[in-house]
């Protein structure tokens, strides 16, 4: 009898304790998502590099002519950055 009051008591306490320490993590959960967010819209106003590979180029009468690779720079219009931007912060755990 003893030892279940005592088996009882250390069940609810730990249940008690852990509540206790996950609404702690929350709110500095909610302060990492502000700079999350700030780092993904410093990532989406960024330009993407795109490395195009050297190919050969055939010209009308059969010859060859090889053009170099060269780096290609793309800017995203504001809504392909506000649909990004919604997808990544919906992707969140949810219970």
């Amino acid at each position: 009898m003893k030892q279940t009051k005592i088996l009882y008591g250390i069940t609810i306490a730990a249940l008690l304790l852990s509540n206790l320490s996950y609404g702690q993590t929350k709110k500095w959960r909610q302060s990492k998502g502000i700079n999350e967010t700030h780092k993904i819209v410093e990532q989406l106003n960024r330009p993407t590099k795109i490395w195009n590979d050297g190919c050969w180029v055939i010209q009308r009468d059969g010859s060859r002519i090889w053009k170099k690779g060269y780096w290609l720079f793309e800017e995203k219009s504001f809504e392909e950055k506000s649909k990004l931007f919604k997808r990544k912060m919906s992707n969140k755990n949810k219970v």
